[in-house]
């Protein structure tokens, strides 16, 4: 009978985008990862059922201080916010830097992140690539994947593509009470999907300001199993991107999180590049035993 061989990985779980801990996005960092096949990554971020679990390799471009494998449960994805924060923060601890950069390779290009550790709490600013912008959407078939009747849409912003990495579906809202009333049609999703060929969506960011420089958020994925993510940077950089292109807003403050009892905040300037911001806790280290071949 064929035996698996086994390897301890050590790991790292962190909060991010929390303010305190036990509030934004909890993530698992996978250190040393060379050995793992795709198989097992894609196997064991089902397992985690977080909303991203992190591998971290040996980078196999030139200028990449590691290579950054990001899994929603069950598949890979090309690009994710808070496991880039995540990840630097995870790397600079377990390698005992308190502040600097790093580049990370993703399956969407290389991303630059500055970072600034204390003991267990740090910050960490990701630039996101350019913003790419797709198509405008119908707002009527916008709101209807929200699950909300027309009259909730912005009276002069219109939903539309953007992406910095990740395609993003950006529905702006006329009042930020409209976010309590949401119910995710992922049936319309779908359909929508199926209507805009060559839009391969992944975040769909219902949004509406609060007060000058302010907004709230919430933040549905394709992929219904993984519900929705209560801080999520690869959508959070495409808001500020469509916001200073149709207002020329350059720094907002986004709320994330709140209806999941997972407080997120991320902070947004797009002064000259699309940068997101958050504060990251270490929640805990230890030791995976995984796979790593048979014999």
């Amino acid at each position: 009978m064929p035996t698996a061989h086994v390897q301890d990985f050590p790991t790292t779980w962190l909060d991010v985008f929390a303010e305190a801990p036990m509030q934004g996005t909890f993530h698992l960092v996978v250190h040393d990862a060379d050995r793992l096949s795709d198989d097992v990554m894609t196997r064991l971020s089902a397992r985690t059922r977080l909303a991203e679990t992190s591998f971290l390799q040996t980078a196999t471009v030139a200028g990449a201080t590691y290579r950054h494998r990001i899994y929603v449960p069950g598949k890979e994805v090309p690009f994710a916010g808070h496991p880039s924060l995540g990840a630097a923060a995870a790397h600079a601890w377990a390698t005992g830097q308190r502040s600097g950069r790093y580049v990370q390779q993703t399956a969407s290009g290389l991303q630059r992140l500055d970072f600034r550790l204390e003991e267990r709490r740090g910050e960490v600013a990701l630039t996101q690539n350019p913003a790419v912008f797709g198509a405008v959407v119908d707002r009527a078939t916008a709101l209807a994947i929200a699950g909300l009747p027309p009259d909730c849409a912005h009276p002069t912003l219109v939903p539309e593509w953007v992406s910095t990495g990740m395609p993003t579906l950006v529905i702006p809202l006329a009042a930020p009470a409209h976010l309590a009333r949401v119910a995710f049609d992922w049936r319309a999703f779908g359909a929508a999907l199926s209507a805009w060929p060559g839009v391969p969506a992944f975040n769909c960011y219902i949004c509406a300001a609060t007060a000058p420089g302010r907004w709230a958020a919430r933040c549905f994925g394709e992929d219904p199993a993984t519900g929705e993510d209560p801080a999520t940077g690869s959508a959070a950089g495409p808001l500020g991107a469509y916001l200073k292109q149709h207002t020329g807003m350059s720094a907002i403050r986004v709320d994330q999180g709140v209806e999941m009892g997972a407080h997120s905040v991320l902070h947004v300037s797009t002064a000259d590049e699309v940068v997101v911001t958050g504060a990251v806790w270490l929640v805990g280290t230890g030791m995976l035993r995984l796979p790593v071949g048979r014999r």
